[in-house]
């Protein structure tokens, strides 16, 4: 099973993703585990880890760092991927990856396969700003990440303002 959850920056999507990772955790019985993806560069960065830490802290996450690949050796348990963005932006900026949607699918589909996976990602389609070839670049990857994980996802939520909006699925 593959759960999508997006939204703005502080729309409360990992709070409202991490509840829902323990829930099905603690209904399979299966082990869960917390795919961290970013690369925290500087006190805000800091700040935003130190933040999501405390937030899942005695939820019974075991956490895996994984800024430059998702691992493929999980199996059988709950993932939470937090988040998808931070892994398209390591995967284009710093690590050169020739063609990371392929890439990030790859490792998302071997993971889905045996887990029930739930992924966080970012909207960050509607400003409206001018932007330089490589960030817009970005946005199109991740638009087409966010496209292909919806498909496959049997449940699609957007948090807006800490209240989830169904797209697809059934929210329990």
């Amino acid at each position: 099973m593959i759960a999508l959850f997006s939204g703005g920056s502080g729309s409360g999507k990992s709070a409202m993703a991490e509840a829902f990772a323990v829930r099905v955790s603690q209904e399979s019985g299966r082990g869960l585990y917390y795919l961290a993806t970013m690369r925290a560069s500087g006190a805000e960065g800091a700040a935003r880890v130190a933040k999501h830490r405390r937030q899942r802290a005695g939820k019974g996450f075991l956490t895996v760092e994984c800024p430059s690949r998702l691992p493929c050796g999980i199996a059988g348990g709950t993932v939470l991927l937090e988040c998808l963005s931070n892994r398209l932006a390591n995967a284009m900026f710093g690590d050169g990856e020739r063609d990371p949607v392929v890439r990030i699918l790859a490792e998302i589909d071997a993971l889905a396969a045996s887990n029930d996976l739930i992924v966080v990602t970012n909207e960050v389609f509607s400003d409206g700003g001018a932007y330089d070839a490589a960030t817009c670049a970005y946005i199109e990857n991740l638009g087409k990440l966010n496209r292909a994980l919806a498909e496959r996802a049997a449940l699609v939520i957007e948090s807006v303002y800490s209240l989830p909006i169904v797209h697809k699925g059934v929210w329990r």
